[in-house]
C-alpha cells in the first residue's frame, strides 16, 4: 500500500512547502507575461521588441541557468537548490528598484536594467524549478511520481492567476491610456513624469514580491526536509549527457517540452493584445471621452460580450471591484484571468481523470484540440476568436507535468541533470514568443501570429502518439 501513496507518511508538511514553491514561481511567470502589454504602452514599443522580455526570461534565465543549477543540486541537495533559487528570485525582484531609478537617466537604459533584473529573477526560477520538480518526483515512490507532480503542479495555476490579478490591480490600472502617437506629441518632461508613475507601479509590485520570497526562504531554511542528495558521488556531466542523448524517450521529452512551454507562453503573452484588437477596447474607451466615470467604462465594456459581463457581475457581487477594468489593458487582462481559471479547473479535472484514462491519451486528445482552437483563434472574428483563445488554455493544463514525468522516468541518478535540461527546454518560450511577435509585426495581425503555437501543439500530439504512448504501454 505504501508504494501506492502519492504523499509518503510523515512528509505532508515538507510536501506542502514544496507545493507552495509551484505557486510562488508562477506569480512572476504570469505577472511578467502582462509586462509585454505594460511596456508596450509605457515605452511605445513594437510587439517584437516587447517580446525581448520573454527572451530574457526563458532563453537567458531558464536556458542558461538550469544546467549550472542542476550541477549545484547534484553536488549538494535538493533543499540547497531550492534555497539558491529562492535567493536569486528575491534578488531579481528587488533589482526592479534601481531599474526604476535609472529611468531618470535614460528610458532605454532603464528598459535594459529591467531586463537585467528579470534575468536574475528568472535564473532563480530556473534553479527553483529544477530543484522542486525533481524533489517532488523523488520524495515518494516512482509508481506515483507523475500523479504526485501533477498534484503539486495543480497549484501552479493559482500562482499564475495571482500574478495576473496583481498586474490587473496594481500595474495595468495605473497605465495612462494615451496611445504611442499621443505620447510622442508630449513635452519631454511631461512624458517622463507619466512614465515615472507607471514604472513606479511596476516596481512596487515586484519589490513586495521579493520581500515575500525572502520570508519563504527563511521558513524553508529552518524546516526539516528529506535530505535527498548524492554527496560523495563524482559529478560526471559528460558521461551523464552521453547517456541522456542515447535515451530516445528523454530526448523527445525535452523536444516536446520545448514546444509545449513555447506554445504556452506564446499563447499567454499576447492574450491581452489579442483581446484588445479583436474587441476594439481602445476604440470603445476612446468613444467615452477622457472624463468618463469608472462605472461608465465598466458598463461600456460589459456590453461587448456576455462572458466578460458575467465576470464583472461576479466581481461586483463578491466585492472585488478592484478587478473591474479601467483601461484597455485591464479589459484584455480579464480574458487572461478567465483563461487561467479554466487552466486551473482543467488541471484538477485532468489529474483526476489520469486515474482512469491513460496519460498519453489525454495528452494526444488535448494537443489536437489545442490545434483546432488555434485555428479558431486565427480565423475567428470578435468574441468567437477570443473564446477559442481561452479554450487553448484549458488544453494546456496537463501538458507540462505529464511530459516532464514521462521524460524523466527511469533516469535514476541522472534525474537531476536530466531535469535541468527539461527545465532548460523552457527556452522554447523565448524562441516561439519572439517568432510570434515577428509574425505579428510583419503581417500586421496578432491573429495570424497564433499559427506559431498551433504548429507547436501539433508536435506535442506527435510526441504523445509515437513516444509517450509506447512508453506508457511498455510500463503498464
Amino acid at each position: 500500500m505504501e508504494s501506492n501513496k502519492i504523499i509518503p507518511r510523515g512528509l505532508l508538511f515538507p510536501f506542502i512547502l514544496l507545493t507552495t514553491l509551484f505557486f510562488a514561481w508562477a506569480v512572476p511567470n504570469n505577472l511578467t507575461d502582462t509586462m509585454l502589454a505594460a511596456f508596450k504602452r509605457i515605452m511605445s514599443m513594437s510587439d517584437s521588441k516587447t517580446a525581448w522580455i520573454q527572451v530574457v526570461c526563458y532563453l537567458l534565465g531558464y536556458g542558461c541557468c538550469a544546467v549550472p543549477g542542476a550541477l549545484f543540486i547534484k553536488k549538494y541537495t535538493y533543499k540547497s537548490g531550492v534555497m539558491l533559487g529562492l535567493g536569486l528570485y528575491a534578488l531579481g525582484a528587488l533589482l526592479f528598484y534601481p531599474a526604476m531609478l535609472s529611468s531618470g537617466v535614460n528610458i532605454d537604459f532603464s528598459f535594459f536594467m529591467y531586463l537585467l533584473a528579470i534575468f536574475v529573477l528568472f535564473a532563480g526560477l530556473s534553479v527553483l524549478e529544477t530543484s522542486a520538480n525533481s524533489y517532488v518526483l523523488s520524495i515518494g515512490p516512482e509508481s506515483t511520481a507523475t500523479r504526485r507532480l501533477n498534484l503539486s503542479q495543480a497549484f501552479n495555476p493559482f500562482g499564475a492567476i495571482t500574478g495576473v490579478v496583481i498586474s490587473q490591480i496594481f500595474i495595468l490600472s495605473q497605465l495612462n491610456g494615451m496611445t504611442a502617437a499621443e505620447r510622442a506629441q508630449l513635452p519631454v518632461e511631461e512624458l517622463a513624469a507619466i512614465q515615472g508613475q507607471e514604472l513606479n507601479a511596476v516596481t512596487t509590485a515586484y519589490v513586495v514580491l521579493g520581500l515575500l520570497m525572502l520570508a519563504l526562504l527563511l521558513v524553508i531554511r529552518f524546516t526539516k526536509m528529506p535530505n535527498l542528495s548524492e554527496k560523495g558521488e563524482k559529478v560526471e556531466f559528460g558521461a551523464t549527457l552521453r547517456r541522456l542523448i542515447k535515451n530516445k524517450n528523454y530526448v523527445w521529452g525535452v523536444v516536446a517540452q520545448f514546444f509545449n512551454i513555447g506554445a504556452q507562453i506564446a499563447v499567454w503573452s499576447f492574450v491581452i493584445r489579442y483581446a484588445m484588437v479583436q474587441l476594439d477596447f481602445d476604440g470603445v474607451l476612446a468613444s467615452l471621452g477622457d472624463s468618463a466615470s469608472a462605472d461608465a467604462v465598466v458598463n461600456a465594456l460589459r456590453g461587448i460580450e456576455p462572458v466578460a459581463a458575467a465576470f464583472y457581475d461576479g466581481c461586483e457581487w463578491l466585492g472585488l471591484d478592484d478587478l473591474l477594468p479601467r483601461t484597455a489593458e485591464q479589459a484584455g487582462a480579464t480574458y487572461y484571468i478567465m483563461s487561467l481559471i479554466l487552466f486551473v479547473i482543467m488541471r484538477f479535472v485532468c489529474t483526476a481523470m489520469m486515474k482512469y484514462v491513460r496519460a498519453y491519451k489525454l495528452l494526444i486528445g488535448l494537443a489536437l484540440l489545442a490545434v483546432i482552437f488555434c485555428l479558431g483563434t486565427m480565423f475567428g472574428k470578435g468574441s468567437f476568436g477570443v473564446y477559442c483563445l481561452m479554450g487553448v488554455s484549458g488544453c494546456m493544463s496537463l501538458m507540462f507535468p505529464t511530459i516532464y514525468g514521462f521524460g524523466l522516468t527511469g533516469l535514476g541518478n541522472d534525474t537531476k541533470i536530466g531535469g535541468s535540461f527539461m527545465v532548460m527546454a523552457i527556452a522554447g518560450a523565448a524562441v516561439l514568443t519572439q517568432i510570434q511577435g515577428i509574425v505579428s509585426d510583419q503581417t500586421g495581425s496578432i491573429m495570424a501570429a497564433y499559427v506559431v503555437p498551433g504548429i507547436a501543439f501539433a508536435v506535442i500530439a506527435y510526441y504523445g502518439f509515437f513516444i509517450a504512448r509506447k512508453q506508457e504501454l511498455a510500463i503498464k
